[in-house]
């Protein structure tokens, strides 16, 4: 029962960072140094591609006036990727990214209680600091003043979910024997979480990922 509240209380603190973007029926147009609408051309860019079976995307083929320049190539794209897959399941562009924002909130929350747990913080502690991450300034700033850095406010949800995997798997440590099967075990149950966040990150944001590293 509690870790069910402690679940639902997430969920609602995560809402509660995102609520003024389902506010306005729009788009948040921001101008506090970033401009939020450039998202809604690139995952307009990025979708065209991948519906013409295009995988990975490189280019988008309509910038710089319609000659093209190869954003992709350079711009660590995830994010855009999942606004992409909602737009795919039947939302606008707008709500496609309204709710790639807010997965973005959720998964920092429970990212960060996970982590917190495994470093052996207690339940209270543990929601206590997803909480004050969720509203820490920076990250409400990619969203609302910044605007446009969709992948840095994920960069700060996949953070907290690389530290959780590498305490799952300091956790855990076997014992290192000449075993196949042990080795096996390590590589593939315990350090694939951590390779999977990591390249996720790097996906996401690579500057983040390197001032993380």
């Amino acid at each position: 029962m509690k870790k069910r509240l402690e679940l639902i209380s997430l969920v609602l603190v995560s809402a509660l960072a995102a609520l003024p973007l389902f506010l306005n029926p729009g788009f948040l147009n921001t101008r506090g140094g970033g401009d939020s609408p450039f998202l809604l051309f690139r995952l307009h860019q990025l979708y065209s591609a991948l519906a013409q079976g295009v995988f990975p995307v490189r280019w988008m083929p309509d910038a710089a006036f319609g000659l093209g320049y190869p954003f992709f190539h350079y711009y660590a794209a995830l994010p855009l990727y999942v606004a992409a897959l909602f737009k795919a399941l039947g939302a606008s562009y707008v709500l496609a990214l309204k709710l790639t924002h807010l997965s973005g909130f959720l998964l920092a929350a429970f990212a960060m209680v996970g982590w917190m747990r495994a470093a052996g913080a207690n339940r209270v502690a543990a929601w206590l600091a997803a909480a004050a991450y969720t509203f820490a300034p920076f990250h409400l700033v990619n969203v609302y003043a910044r605007g446009d850095s969709l992948g840095e406010f994920w960069a700060f949800a996949l953070y907290p979910l690389c530290l959780w995997s590498v305490q799952r798997l300091r956790n855990n440590q076997l014992p290192i024997t000449n075993n196949s099967r042990n080795w096996l075990l390590v590589i593939g149950y315990w350090a694939l979480p951590f390779a999977l966040a990591y390249a996720a990150l790097i996906f996401t944001h690579n500057i983040s990922a390197l001032i993380f590293s």
